[in-house]
């Protein structure tokens, strides 16, 4: 199958995505044409790229003394310079049983399938831009833990582990959350995909501890279309897939209830990212991953 061009992303729809078995070219196809620049350090060195000059202060290199600046202004300036940097990308992908819900529609993508292809097309991102992407797949806890590298066969082996995935088990997203910063020494971009279940303020506290360990962190919030509009309408028995519970409901009566406990629970998980100055991105299963990898991206650009 021939790589789209960027601007056949919006026939990239759901349905194509489940006739594609290759994580590498569903990756390849959602990046094209996404904006993918370097990141840029604050800090200041020796590369190619100006940024702009200050005065001369004793002990600077006179090498680095524009002289043509002296010619105009008869003060001494120094040129500065941007440094660029590679940055660990890491995305934590929730992999727990709550993710493998099966929608009502059969043609829309569960939660776990649209996080894969979503975690895929970021580390096929991050390799392009010469960065080091990583993996963590937790449920409980850490179910899987990749180091963030650079090269090729790095990424082939990450989109691999990403081919084996399935949902299961109950979500410990606070636990797995500590446990992922206790190995992570360097600074880096984590980028978690989840359905954030749980309580929320412990959810919240781990999302800060993640930040004030010095990382930089994005976290897609991540929901099946049902579970945000609850279109349900019959008398029908629901069954919580992690623990095996089940309660009886009536739709109709009770839809504007969970609504509102709806909003309350995504207002929490996203005031506490803003809180921990991390990026929040609201995501459900209907939406074009295309435009969540956008949406991403313009985080970043803003940030």
């Amino acid at each position: 199958m021939p790589v789209a061009s960027p601007y056949s992303l919006r026939f990239l729809d759901q349905k194509i995505l489940r006739e594609i078995h290759s994580l590498e070219l569903i990756a390849r196809l959602l990046v094209e044409g996404m904006y993918a620049s370097r990141h840029r350090s604050p800090f200041y060195g020796y590369s190619v790229e100006f940024k702009d000059y200050r005065e001369y202060t004793p002990g600077d290199d006179p090498r680095l003394v524009d002289w043509k600046m002296f010619g105009r202004t008869e003060r001494f300036y120094v040129r500065r310079f941007e440094m660029e940097s590679n940055m660990n990308v890491v995305a934590l992908l929730d992999a727990s049983g709550s993710m493998a819900y099966s929608p009502l529609r059969p043609s829309r993508l569960a939660k776990l399938d649209y996080g894969r292809y979503l975690v895929a097309s970021l580390a096929y991102l991050a390799s392009k831009q010469q960065d080091a992407p990583g993996l963590v797949v937790f449920d409980q806890d850490l179910r899987c833990f990749m180091p963030p590298r650079q090269g090729q066969r790095h990424l082939f082996s990450l989109l691999a582990q990403l081919e084996t995935i399935k949902g299961e088990g109950r979500t410990d997203l606070v636990r797995a959350l500590r446990n992922t910063a206790l190995r992570l020494r360097r600074r880096s971009l984590l980028v978690l995909v989840s359905d954030c279940y749980g309580n929320e303020a412990e959810v919240v506290e781990a999302i800060k501890l993640l930040s004030a360990r010095g990382h930089d962190l994005a976290v897609f919030h991540l929901l099946d279309e049902d579970e945000v509009e609850f279109p349900f309408q019959a008398l029908a028995s629901f069954r919580d897939v992690e623990t095996g519970d089940e309660t009886m409901c009536d739709p109709l009566r009770q839809q504007r209830e969970y609504l509102d406990r709806f909003a309350a629970f995504r207002s929490a998980i996203r005031a506490g990212c803003l809180s921990a100055a991390a990026d929040y991105v609201f995501l459900h299963t209907g939406m074009p991953i295309e435009a969540a990898l956008r949406e991403y991206l313009l985080c970043r650009r803003r940030g």
